[in-house]
């Protein structure tokens, strides 16, 4: 696990949805780990959204980079598939 931001593509619980886990480093040293959807015709589009478009179904804040793995198996993510957000079309 680096200290740059990663996600790995999941399966949403919406078909109109796409949805990733997203770990994202804070600048208070702790790590963001997120399950998000986001509607299919903002992602496929590329529009612009703000976070009002984001549907957040699991959210945990960890102390450390170690706590990371443990946080992305509670949301029911193999830690292992987590990568570049560029690779698995994350839109950032």
């Amino acid at each position: 696990m680096t200290k740059a931001p990663v996600s790995a593509r999941v399966a949403s619980g919406n078909v109109n949805s796409y949805a990733w886990l997203w770990v994202l480093p804070l600048p208070s040293g702790k790590f963001r780990v997120a399950l998000v959807e986001i509607a299919r015709d903002l992602v496929d589009e590329d529009a612009c959204f703000g976070e009002e478009s984001i549907n957040t179904r699991y959210l945990k804040i960890v102390g450390d980079v170690g706590e990371v793995d443990a946080a992305a198996l509670e949301a029911g993510v193999d830690p292992g598939e987590l990568e570049a957000p560029w690779h698995n079309d994350f839109p950032l």
